[in-house]
């Protein structure tokens, strides 16, 4: 069985916290791998500044190229309709009923959770690597535990089993202040990314210049 981080998002552009944020849980976790799997239809982001699916994870496969341990999965593209979590969710455990997975999000994304689309599902199906953001911190996460699942059983500092046998893991990441939109900003006002985003996803933006600058620009 193997011990798989998932990292869901638009990744318009995928940027270095990304890759930190999938880095770390790999490690404090000790999973075998991170797969990244950008959204191929956003339910609440999609606009006219959201490139297409194949140029989002053909960067993304920039972004991970010689990073131990990270994979890009496109499993989005092969359904149609809204990329709820989910649905992903309940695909790849159909798909892979050996494997074990670790669903990746920010704290403020679980006090959001029961607010999602069948989000509380999520974690009666999937573990979940719930990782600190700027405001959300520990405390938090274990108060909002403790008030949403009484029942949750606390295995050590930021860790709990639910009552359901999956688990919940607290992931404390180096704080790396950017941002999708930080980029994009940066990138239409003509200035490098060099620091926020890795070198390829760079590239592959300056390769793509004028079909990127028709959406980011434009918009």
């Amino acid at each position: 069985m193997a011990r798989i981080g998932l990292l869901g998002g638009c990744f318009n552009p995928v940027h270095n916290g990304h890759v930190r944020l999938a880095v770390e849980t790999l490690e404090q976790l000790a999973l075998d791998w991170v797969e990244l799997i950008p959204a191929a239809v956003p339910p609440h982001k999609a606009g006219p500044d959201m490139l297409d699916f194949e140029l989002r994870a053909a960067m993304v496969d920039a972004a991970v190229d010689g990073v131990a341990g990270l994979r890009v999965n496109r499993v989005e593209a092969e359904r149609s309709g809204p990329s709820y979590t989910v649905d992903t969710l309940t695909l790849l455990r159909e798909t892979r009923p050996g494997d074990e997975f670790w669903f990746i999000m920010g704290a403020c994304d679980l006090h959001a959770l029961p607010h999602w689309n069948r989000g509380m599902r999520i974690p009666e199906m999937v573990n979940l690597a719930v990782a600190n953001r700027i405001d959300e911190d520990l405390d938090r996460v274990t108060a909002f535990v403790a008030e949403t699942w009484p029942d949750a059983v606390c295995e050590g500092e930021g860790a709990w089993r639910f009552g359901g046998g999956t688990r919940l893991d607290f992931v404390c990441v180096p704080r790396i202040d950017v941002s999708s939109s930080f980029v994009r900003e940066r990138w239409c006002a003509g200035r490098r990314l060099r620091g926020l985003v890795p070198g390829g996803v760079e590239r592959c933006l300056d390769a793509e210049r004028e079909r990127v600058a028709r959406q980011w620009v434009a918009s």
